[in-house]
């Protein structure tokens, strides 16, 4: 997983949501299953996640478990795909694992099926939260209550070829930048490289990265708060798709053909093949490196520049640590949550591997033994979150999404192709987008 959310968690996500839907009443039935239904005397935890996340958590679990010989860990482990299906599995079966990793986009389902522990009367005593902005707790907070921890910062920003744009004599913008900004520089790209690189990758059908931003900086939601419809306006959607139009026009972003051929393909990004120097995708970088030899950075998806412009940037938590109500480990198993976030051992055992730290005790701990990339991309998180934490006209942050996501997005993604590849006018798309949206999210 990356450090931040990446077109790729995107899909990830949504087939998690499905997971999480198709359980559906059988979930509420069991109501949470218990670790402790199984044979064994050990605490179960579970997590998904890349060789090098597993190795850490490992890592972990055995310094914790030289001060806690008591608290016996049972852990299993496995990539992102399938992990909810079997967690579903074992929760019908009565038997859920009593700590477990959880994906901030289903913490609300499951904590309002009775899946999930609240674990607010363990804080300040055996759960040690110090140093956590609330602004960042809120993404494992269900209807007040806590359900989960979340293991770092994660944010929406541009991935940046600063070598490439230093090779054309022009600096990284500001991190104040606008829309506006973002438009004159790519001109600039494509004027200085004599029309051989774009500016920035076309992001009229990208969702969280840009969109949701631009939406929300209007004072406006991906989705309404119950879930079944979008929460921005028609004009909304029209002013951002005839932005992207006008960008593709000017040459500072792409043409169709390259945009559509890096859909859910990473390697086949603008920045990646050398065709853009600003990406929306952030997962062009992350937990397991770049995929790029350019010298990268990291900027603040740009803000709007009208009048009554809003903060359209939130900050999301990464993973979530979460015990199962039933489990009759709730109590060690808050132990292992407080431990992996506090403690300086398991801090540095997991450097960026869950995300951006939550915490400045934890940031300035791995700081020293990062790359320059990671330092970039830390340094750019916590602008971002102070910035946030400090806005007093923000949206709170994003509902979960709802069922049905994944197809919005793709939607959104698709009408631009139609648009930028001459299919549809704008205003005809714009018809097509909120009757089919409307469509899925009623079904």
């Amino acid at each position: 997983m990356g450090h931040h959310i990446s077109r790729r968690t995107i899909f990830r996500t949504a087939s998690g949501l499905a997971a999480a839907g198709a359980l559906g009443s059988s979930l509420a039935a069991c109501s949470g299953g218990t670790g402790a239904g199984s044979s064994t005397s050990k605490l179960t935890m579970t997590w998904w996640g890349s060789d090098e996340r597993h190795a850490a958590y490992k890592k972990a679990l055995a310094t914790f478990a030289k001060d806690n010989p008591k608290i016996e860990v049972q852990p299993t482990y496995s990539g992102y795909d399938g992990y909810f299906d079997k967690f579903n599995t074992n929760v019908a079966g009565g038997s859920a694992p009593d700590l477990m990793q959880m994906d901030t986009a289903l913490v609300a389902q499951y904590a309002r099926k009775g899946v999930l522990a609240p674990l607010d009367e363990y804080v300040g005593k055996s759960l040690d939260l110090t140093g956590f902005a609330k602004t960042l707790l809120a993404n494992g907070t269900v209807d007040g209550k806590l359900y989960g921890v979340p293991s770092g910062i994660g944010v929406n920003q541009l991935t940046v070829n600063r070598s490439g744009l230093e090779a054309l004599g022009l600096k990284l913008p500001d991190r104040e930048w606008t829309w506006t900004d973002l438009k004159s520089i790519s001109q600039e790209v494509y004027k200085k490289s004599g029309g051989k690189t774009y500016g920035v990758d076309d992001g009229g059908g990208g969702t969280l990265q840009c969109f949701e931003i631009f939406a929300r900086e209007k004072g406006q939601t991906f989705f309404s708060e119950d879930g079944k419809k979008v929460g921005f306006t028609a004009d909304t959607l029209q002013e951002w798709w005839e932005y992207w139009a006008e960008m593709r026009k000017l040459n500072a972003s792409p043409p169709p053909a390259i945009t559509s051929a890096a859909h859910n393909d990473l390697t086949k990004n603008a920045v990646v093949i050398g065709k853009s120097l600003f990406t929306f995708d952030s997962g062009v970088y992350g937990a397991g490196g770049s995929i790029t030899d350019a010298q990268l950075d990291f900027l603040p998806t740009p803000q709007g520049d009208w009048s009554g412009a809003r903060e359209g940037n939130f900050v999301n938590g990464g993973v979530l640590l979460s015990a199962t109500k039933k489990s009759k480990r709730i109590a060690d198993s808050v132990k292992i949550i407080s431990f992996i976030a506090q403690n300086d051992s398991a801090i540095k055992d997991f450097q960026l591997l869950r995300g951006i730290p939550p915490t400045d005790k934890a940031r300035n701990l791995i700081s020293t033994g990062l790359s320059e990339t990671d330092k970039l991309n830390m340094a750019n998180a916590d602008y971002i979150s102070q910035r946030v934490a400090k806005a007093t006209n923000a949206l709170p942050n994003p509902v979960p999404p709802p069922q049905g996501a994944d197809q919005v997005w793709d939607l959104l993604f698709q009408s631009n192709l139609a648009v930028a590849f001459g299919k549809k006018s704008i205003k005809a798309q714009l018809g097509a987008f909120f009757d089919q949206a409307a469509g899925i999210l009623s079904a």
